[in-house]
């Protein structure tokens, strides 16, 4: 047996195989994998080479230039037929010409990060998950991103690994990357309706623990259209070293619930058998696949609302909630090229994400929202346009984003109860408004090589641009 497993190993890594890739950019091909003869036992290592440099020219402040060098690591197969595994590690360099703060492996302040000099830092991140078919049931458990929706560029629910540039999160003293979580969790399908639950922990503080719990029903419908309807919990010890103003902020101490973790109840009603402390939110997606190459696709997220009604009443400031609606056309064939495009309209309430209780109960892990990155009190409308030919993939992108900097427009904002009870969506006072006109173009001649240059200019309250390239060698 022995014997079989070498020779089939020696064999594989001079035949490239298909594998899975997690994000545009990452390799496509296997080249090394090990496997025996049945194919029960399987192993496909992948690497790549990435270097990237950005310059950004804002007003108001001077030009920065930042390169960063990453070596990757891939690393996926099964052990059995049953039991598959993926897993990639990535270790990066970066250099600006502006200072960089100290990081001391605090969560609030993001990604964790080694200072070297004044200009320089290292810094590595890894994501890894394990599934097991149990018929009817699949096993899951990993540290990985956890996504749902269908939305292409804002996810309101959760929005997994995407990452968005915004200029006002533009800083060397944070890794704005979105942090994988440790969850465990599993998976039924009843005919046409699949259920999924993750219970995961979060980062906030050191010590301190956070989590979250999560559960989906997903309905796959006649004529290609699939519903999902989903519910998370979250909750932790208190984070805060300055008293909050709210009577009930304190929950020192907090541990994992585990009721949470029994499929099929709703957190909503079993909040209330655990003493009514917990953040609970509530959503809703479809996806409308009906006419070929056409997408119809929508995510609401509800934040504590007293009424699908009170949507509309900005007489409470509770009255949290947060959309994602668009609609594409894919696989266009014209003039020898394929185009695809998209446009969708974000809008999130003000105080969506946040909770009065504190960093214990927000919706955010490494001070990253896990929704929309957005953030609360804000809105956004974006277009892009793609075309294809052969290996070549050039992209035109538009938008206009609104962001409103007042109390309740920051995920870490503790509403009071000497705080007004209504809320104002986007005050022309308080808001940032900029369009964003931009482009880029994808060149992979070998499976082996990619490069990709960008160019975004901003206009309004950000005003400037910023240029991006990357390269990346992969095997």
């Amino acid at each position: 047996m022995m014997k079989r497993l070498a020779t089939t190993a020696i064999l594989s890594c001079a035949i490239a195989t298909s594998a899975f890739a997690r994000n545009a950019g990452d390799p496509t091909e296997t080249h090394f994998a090990f496997v025996d003869t049945a194919k029960n036992y399987e192993l496909n290592i992948r690497g790549q080479l990435v270097d990237s440099v950005a310059m950004t020219n804002l007003s108001n402040a001077p030009t920065h230039y930042d390169n960063s060098m990453s070596v990757r690591l891939f690393l996926d197969g099964q052990f059995t037929s049953a039991l598959h595994f993926d897993a990639r590690v990535k270790v990066s360099t970066d250099y600006t010409n502006r200072d960089i703060a100290f990081n001391y492996y605090t969560p609030i302040e993001g990604i964790p990060f080694n200072k070297q000099s004044e200009n320089k830092r290292t810094w590595d991140i890894f994501a890894a998950n394990v599934n097991y078919q149990l018929k009817p049931v699949l096993l899951m458990a990993g540290f990985d991103y956890l996504e749902w929706g269908p939305a292409r560029r804002n996810h309101v629910i959760l929005r997994g690994e995407s990452n968005i540039y915004r200029p006002w999160q533009d800083s060397s003293s944070r890794i704005f990357d979105p942090a994988p979580t440790p969850y465990f969790g599993y998976q039924f399908a009843i005919g046409p309706v699949t259920y999924t639950q993750y219970a995961a922990k979060l980062f906030e503080k050191k010590n301190a623990g956070k989590y979250m719990h999560a559960h989906r029903l997903d309905f796959a419908l006649p004529k290609n259209i699939t519903l999902g309807l989903s519910e998370t919990s979250i909750y932790g010890t208190t984070t805060e070293n300055i008293p909050n103003p709210n009577e009930d902020a304190d929950s020192s101490g907090r541990e994992f619930e585990w009721s949470y973790v029994i499929p099929f109840i709703p957190y909503l009603f079993e909040e209330h058998l655990l003493g009514d402390q917990d953040n609970i939110s509530l959503a809703f997606d479809l996806s409308v696949k009906t006419i070929p190459h056409w997408e119809f696709y929508g995510e609401l997220l509800w934040d504590d609302m007293k009424s699908p009604t009170s949507m509309f009443d900005d007489g409470w400031w509770g009255n949290k909630w947060a959309a994602s609606v668009g609609i594409a056309r894919d696989s266009l064939k014209f003039i020898n090229c394929m185009w695809d495009w998209f446009i969708e309209y974000t809008r999130v309430e003000p105080w969506v994400y946040t909770h009065h209780k504190g960093g214990g109960y927000t919706y955010r892990s490494y001070a990253q929202s896990l929704g929309s990155d957005l953030g609360p009190n804000s809105q956004e409308i974006h277009a892009e346009l793609s075309s294809t030919f052969s290996f070549v993939k050039a992209t035109l992108s538009a938008g206009t984003v609104a962001k409103d900097t007042a109390f309740g427009g920051n995920i870490t904002d503790i509403h009071g109860p000497e705080d007004a009870t209504d809320k104002k969506f986007l005050s022309s006072k308080t808001t940032l408004n900029y369009t964003e006109l931009g482009g880029a173009i994808n060149v992979a001649p070998w499976s082996w090589l990619s490069f990709r240059t960008g160019y975004t200019r901003f206009f309004g309250d950000y005003e400037g641009f910023r240029a991006t390239a990357t390269g990346s060698v992969q095997w």
